[in-house]
């Protein structure tokens, strides 16, 4: 068994196939996110990206695309736009992933949600990791016409689906016809949607993913891409709610998703579903990524889940030791109850990590989150 870490552009074009492959081997691995072409399109605008592989000959048996910090915690590829991440194993591989870390060389590796089709995490990763299984929401066409798979959620979901479409009826017989685009993002429909995306990050108090300049970066550099994608519903010339992200092939993966507030009453954003599971094979798209949170209305156009994992894994080695330390303290401080005032405390502070890396920049996002949270609470 062979362990290295590469650049993406030192891997040969039998590297990048065998990566297809892995990929293609079960649904869970089947998102933009894990694919060569997303891993190319962040590695020209980052320096820090590379690619842990293991090998077994010349077969890559366990591949992990990263960010490699200097501070030794490799963080999952485009984090924070990190829904998913790596290792991709193959089925039958010898390698585990704490293994793949491990043998690297590594100090350690965070992340978010971590698909394990396979079962191979193991009680070398924490075990307050492991409890937080996710089940993401995904849209996935098959060999289902749109008809069908809109006749079928609408047999799962007849009281939502019958409200869906008396608001569409409402919108359109109170202001006007509603029109449906979806492709590459037009710079200004782009700009549009990301404004909106602004005022509901500024009313949140989360950090500013469309401004803040790491995310930023990796916005723009999809945006011109030409994976970029993006669905969009509209009255007349008026944008009423949007999706962008990364497309790879026949898989959607949105992260931006806003809508015009001027008509929150009419729900645009599941009239824009609703469009999405009408026009599924009319786009070419066979997976439409709508990841984790908001239950109340993904559940009801989902009709499949992506299963992952958050984890950490801590190589060997004084930064390892370090990085696995800090793990501890956030543990022993209740990090570990996602509802708690610590662990929101530990998401920001980790979204701030990934977001900027100069120091100002940080502490001015922490400075903000505080500030706005007080405001929010004194408002409840």
């Amino acid at each position: 068994m062979h362990f290295q870490i590469a650049h993406y552009e030192h891997l040969s074009a039998a590297d990048v196939e065998q990566w297809r492959n892995l990929s293609r081997q079960h649904p869970d691995y089947d998102s933009a996110l894990l694919t060569p072409e997303f891993s190319e399109v962040i590695s020209q605008i980052r320096k820090d990206v590379r690619i842990v592989l293991a090998r077994s000959g010349d077969t890559i048996v366990a591949l992990l695309p990263v960010h490699l910090r200097p501070d030794g915690l490799a963080r999952p590829i485009g984090a924070p736009f990190c829904d998913y991440s790596g290792p991709l194993l193959e089925k039958s591989s010898p390698v585990l992933p704490f293994e793949l870390v491990r043998q690297a060389g590594i100090a350690a590796f965070a992340s978010p949600a971590m698909p394990d089709p396979w079962d191979m995490s193991s009680p070398e990763i924490s075990v307050t990791e492991r409890d937080g299984l996710l089940d993401n929401h995904i849209i996935r066409s098959g060999n289902l016409d749109s008809t069908t798979l809109l006749e079928a959620q609408r047999a799962r979901h007849p009281k939502r689906f019958k409200n869906f479409r008396r608001l569409r009826s409402q919108v359109e017989r109170e202001v006007g016809p509603l029109r449906y685009e979806w492709g590459r993002p037009r710079p200004e429909v782009l700009d549009q949607l990301l404004k909106y995306k602004q005022e509901q990050y500024r009313k949140s108090g989360l950090v500013d993913l469309t401004t803040a300049t790491e995310p930023a970066r990796i916005l723009n550099a999809v945006a011109s891409s030409k994976h970029a994608f993006q669905t969009s519903l509209w009255l007349g010339e008026t944008l009423l709610s949007g999706h962008f992200g990364i497309r790879v092939g026949t898989s959607f993966h949105p992260w931006i998703a806003a809508f015009n507030p001027a008509y929150s009453q009419y729900s645009p954003g599941n009239l824009l579903l609703l469009q999405v599971l009408e026009t599924m094979h009319e786009m070419g798209l066979e997976t439409y990524d709508l990841a984790n949170g908001h239950d109340h209305y993904k559940k009801y156009f989902a009709n499949g889940t992506r299963p992952a994992k958050p984890i950490f894994i801590a190589g060997t080695g004084i930064h390892a030791w370090r990085q696995a330390a800090n793990r501890y303290v956030w543990q022993i401080l209740g990090a570990n109850s996602p509802a708690g005032i610590t662990a929101r405390l530990r998401r920001r502070m980790e979204q701030i990590a990934v977001s900027e890396f100069q120091a100002i920049p940080r502490i001015r996002e922490f400075i903000y989150a505080v500030a706005t949270r007080s405001t929010l609470r004194r408002k409840h």
